[in-house]
């Protein structure tokens, strides 16, 4: 099974957010194990992130891959990471230049910007379609 590990900051608030959430979590029960780092501020993200051996940063400045790209790209790390891969999503103030110099990749999900709570949806969504992808589904048109 795949782990994926996601750092973040503050937990998720709105009730439709956490029912999306799960139900995304849900639908990749059988591929992925999640394993959510909900932290509570910058210092302690930096702290938590740095210890990582390799994570992917997510910072809308970065590379925008397409949704296929996004597939390859992931399951090249999982292979490469023997099947755990960290993603790391910043605050309404980005992340540090820290955290994104040590990055083992950067992409971006968009090149508008979305709240960091709303990130954490969009990123199970695109894990979500690349394993649709992999398995050659109908999910991804």
């Amino acid at each position: 099974m795949i782990k994926v590990k996601i750092f973040t900051i503050h937990k998720t608030r709105e009730k439709w957010l956490k029912e999306a959430l799960f139900e995304y979590e849900k639908r990749l029960k059988a591929d992925i194990k999640f394993d959510w780092q909900i932290l509570k501020d910058e210092k302690d993200l930096e702290k938590k992130v740095l210890n990582e051996n390799f994570y992917i940063c997510l910072d809308e400045k970065a590379k925008i891959l397409t949704s296929i790209d996004f597939s390859k790209k992931i399951f090249h790390f999982f292979e490469k990471y023997k099947s755990t891969i960290s993603f790391v999503i910043g605050s309404d103030t980005g992340l540090s230049k820290k955290i994104k110099d040590n990055a083992g990749y950067t992409i971006s999900l968009s090149k508008l910007t979305f709240t960091h709570q709303m990130v954490r949806l969009i990123l199970l969504e695109q894990l979500y379609r690349a394993f649709q992808i992999s398995k050659n589904t109908k999910y991804h048109k």
